[in-house]
């Protein structure tokens, strides 16, 4: 294999690997997440979660600043003390949402609030 190709390979790996939806810092805790619906205290920055379905997800404490949920459905999620400063909630379902007073949250349906 020729030097361009083995570059277009590995960029096409790449691309692969940035766009599988499994795009965090911590891949395992969005693994964790999507297998068991509960993941508290996670952190879950950046975590590509578009079209998850996490109702009825238990989320206490865990941090999803930067992370896509567009049109993700978190309704009933427990979302007590979670940190969503910044995530992409374009779409989302968030009726019945469980928070409290140290949960920081954009209002849902909407694009990432710094």
């Amino acid at each position: 294999m020729t030097f361009p190709h083995r570059l277009l390979a590995f960029s096409t790996l790449l691309s692969i690997y940035f766009t599988s939806g499994v795009l965090a810092q911590h891949p395992d805790n969005v693994r964790r997440l999507l297998n068991t619906n509960e993941c508290r205290g996670c952190d879950l920055r950046g975590a590509n979660l578009e079209g998850a379905n996490l109702s009825g997800a238990i989320l206490t404490g865990a941090t999803l600043s930067g992370a896509n949920l567009k049109g993700a459905n978190l309704s009933g999620a427990d979302l007590k003390g979670a940190n969503l400063r910044g995530a992409d909630l374009t779409g989302a379902n968030c009726s019945d949402v469980m928070r409290d007073e140290t949960t920081f949250m954009p209002a849902c349906g909407t694009a990432a609030a710094q």
